[in-house]
């Protein structure tokens, strides 16, 4: 009876992940189809040199995550190969085009009970993950500040929302709060989470803020391609970007879309309006996408390589010993 009941739960689940799985590759084709008319136009207008710049920028900012998170992650005790890291990572990852931010969490933990991790420390690292990318996008939303101020003072006013990410950041007790609040939402126990060393709270936050400037310099290049100044593009591509993928992120939009470029258009309103922003819009929607995906399949694609020559591999000097005199 019991093993009835665990087949059907094990069938339950992967049925479960068929249908995610395939939510997200319906998604995200429906991203690329619904821009397909104006994609060529696009495209032509900054010439394929700055497409391929920017795109390979937002394929580079999706390591420095990784490396990040699996520091959050060491850090915590949990020892993972190489291979079962990057997995869990890039899987999660992919859950972004999922509504809401906890996703990426939640698949973690799914994830951590396969490779026979605590899953409470992974919920806890997800969360502690998800906090500091999100606070540390809000340091480099400053970069926009002085360029937004300049075309309308009322942008001071995000300052002290700016200015507490870093409040957060710098003191553990309003961290702790924070990730409490968290956790009473996604409804993970009462005990209070145990914060990650010093050390590797910064080097998230070294590594988030590294991967912010990445994938914002995408929003920069496209930017100077449509005639806008360099600095200007620079601070507020990177500022202006990170802020509206935050912005993104914390909704419950999947992939923030509508969020996103709400905000985008916003901030790099200030340098171009009209048909060239609307290019930068779509482009950075799909660039974006491309880079990830890209990467993504990329890594998952290499990681299930490897496990199956080293299984054929394994085999073969299985049947060879068996065959030995």
């Amino acid at each position: 009876m019991m093993a009835s009941s665990l087949s059907n739960r094990q069938r339950i689940l992967k049925l479960l992940r068929v249908v995610v799985y395939s939510a997200m590759v319906i998604f995200l084709c429906w991203q690329v189809w619904s821009v397909r008319d104006g994609l060529g136009n696009s495209i032509g207008s900054i010439g394929w040199k700055a497409v391929a710049f920017a795109t390979a920028f937002t394929a580079i900012s999706q390591f420095p995550g990784f490396f990040g998170w699996r520091l959050l992650v060491t850090g915590s005790g949990v020892r993972l190969t190489h291979a079962d890291a990057a997995w869990i990572y890039f899987v999660s990852g992919a859950t972004r085009y999922l509504p809401g931010a906890i996703w990426p969490a939640v698949t973690q933990v799914a994830l951590a009970r396969r490779v026979g991790a605590p899953t409470g420390t992974f919920m806890t690292t997800g969360l502690v993950a998800v906090v500091l990318t999100a606070l540390s996008g809000g340091m480099v939303g400053v970069l926009a500040l002085p360029r937004l101020v300049a075309d309308d003072p009322m942008w001071w006013l995000m300052l002290p929302i700016l200015l507490s990410a870093g409040a957060v950041m710098l003191a553990p007790r309003l961290l702790t709060r924070l990730l409490g609040f968290g956790q009473r939402i996604v409804r993970q126990g009462d005990a209070e989470i145990a914060l990650p060393a010093r050390r590797d709270s910064m080097g998230m936050i070294a590594f988030s803020i590294l991967g912010w400037c990445c994938n914002g310099m995408h929003a920069a290049i496209i930017a100077i391609a449509l005639g806008a100044p360099p600095i200007s593009a620079i601070t507020l591509g990177v500022g202006g970007f990170t802020l509206s993928a935050v912005a993104g992120t914390l909704s419950l939009a999947p992939a923030g879309i509508g969020v996103r470029e709400a905000v985008l258009g916003l901030t790099l309103g200030v340098l171009i309006s009209g048909p060239n922003l609307v290019t930068l819009l779509l482009l950075s929607r799909v660039l974006t996408t491309l880079g990830h995906v890209s990467v993504t399949l990329g890594v998952l694609g290499t990681v299930a390589g490897n496990r199956y020559l080293k299984r054929r591999r394994d085999k073969e000097k299985t049947v060879e010993a068996l065959s030995a005199p």
